[in-house]
């Protein structure tokens, strides 16, 4: 399923505010070391999924003219997931 702009803004908005709250615990001085990290984390592979949506939605725009074939989508789709893995 192809995301449309406004998946992709929740997405940033969940992303933003996981990141808010990171700088308010940091800021405040009450760092919870597994708290942190999780929503670290959380964070990161927010933005990791969003890019990867984001990367397939305008790559999809691309092919989804005249050369418009489902073997080529698939391969598109394995190409950015690729390109997206976090190792």
């Amino acid at each position: 399923m192809q995301p449309s702009h406004a998946d992709l803004i929740t997405r940033l908005a969940r992303i933003e505010g996981q990141v808010g709250a990171l700088r308010r615990a940091l800021l405040s001085g009450d760092v919870d070391c597994v708290k942190t990290l999780t929503q670290t984390k959380a964070a990161s592979s927010g933005l990791k999924r969003f890019a990867e949506a984001f990367a397939r939605m305008h790559a999809r725009n691309c092919i989804d003219g005249p050369a418009k074939n489902a073997r080529m989508a698939r391969e598109l789709d394995t190409i950015i997931v690729s390109a997206f893995t976090l190792s």
